[in-house]
């Protein structure tokens, strides 16, 4: 499975010089969806050791002493905010993905 998680949150100012208007479309379809996500199926710890790991730039130490946690707690946490957050957009990018096959194929008549 695509960790779209990690390939998202590295990789991000690389997205916005993409050339190709289906990736734009992705990225665009990720940002929407990808805060949803977070709020609506992680539970609050899972979404704050992302964020703070992601966004934050933190180290899993660092996260686990802000948060007095033991690093494998915050590892786990991260793990399982990564699995869940890359199945739901696993099905948004299929979604997106044949909604652009299916206006590009309209496009050619």
């Amino acid at each position: 499975m695509i960790d779209f998680v990690e390939a998202y949150m590295t990789d991000i100012n690389a997205y916005e010089e993409c050339e190709h208007d289906e990736q734009k479309i992705m990225i665009k379809a990720i940002s929407y969806v990808l805060p949803r996500i977070i709020e609506n199926e992680l539970t609050a710890r899972q979404s704050l050791c992302l964020r703070l790991f992601y966004v934050h730039g933190k180290s899993q130490t660092e996260i686990a002493r802000q948060l007095k946690l033991s690093q494998p707690t915050v590892s786990r946490h991260i793990a399982s905010a990564k699995a869940i957050t890359n199945k739901c957009l696993a099905y948004s990018f299929l979604a997106v993905k044949k909604a652009n096959e299916m206006w590009i194929a309209t496009e050619k008549y």
